[in-house]
């Protein structure tokens, strides 16, 4: 998974900006500490230590600028969304690739952790055998390269899903 995560994190400097993809409210210090904790998260950790290492306030932007106004936002929700989200699209990632690579063809999708507004979408799909290929394909699909395919297949599905996969 860390090294899954690093070659990512390189391809993602090397064509666009970072927070193309995601951690648009961080800021300079903030992204700093992302790239060396995220890889300490997905070595010896977990998602809630990673949460608990990205709390300073100087990791985020004080407002949002939307349609040339800077708002208030959520910073706790933001610190979740990004810490759960990319630890989750990193685990995820990282056991498609270990399954594909023992020659497992499926794997199954499962609820991690329950969600606020559960999505019928990723819902429906909850212990569904699917192709691993379909997995690894659908890897960041529906939001990058930008605009991406809001259609594709993706698990997880979008912010705050709480989806996740196994092996069979």
């Amino acid at each position: 998974m860390k090294s899954l995560w690093l070659d990512e994190l390189a391809e993602f400097e090397s064509h666009w900006t970072v927070d193309a993809c995601y951690g648009k409210q961080l800021t300079e210090a903030g992204w700093n500490a992302f790239k060396v904790v995220m890889p300490q998260a997905l070595e010896a950790h977990d998602d809630e230590w990673l949460r608990s290492q990205m709390t300073d306030s100087s990791f985020w932007d004080p407002h949002l600028l939307r349609q040339g106004k800077l708002v208030e936002y959520n910073k706790p929700d933001a610190i979740q969304k990004l810490t759960l989200g990319e630890f989750n699209i990193a685990y995820i990632r990282g056991v498609a690739t270990v399954l594909q690579s023992r020659g497992a063809d499926m794997c199954m999708v499962y609820r991690a952790d329950e969600a606020y507004v559960p999505r019928s979408e990723c819902s429906a799909w909850e212990d569904q055998e699917i192709p691993v290929c379909d997995v690894l394909a659908g890897h960041r699909v529906r939001y990058h390269p930008p605009p991406g395919d809001r259609r594709a297949f993706s698990v997880p599905s979008g912010p705050n899903c709480h989806h996740s996969i196994r092996m069979i």
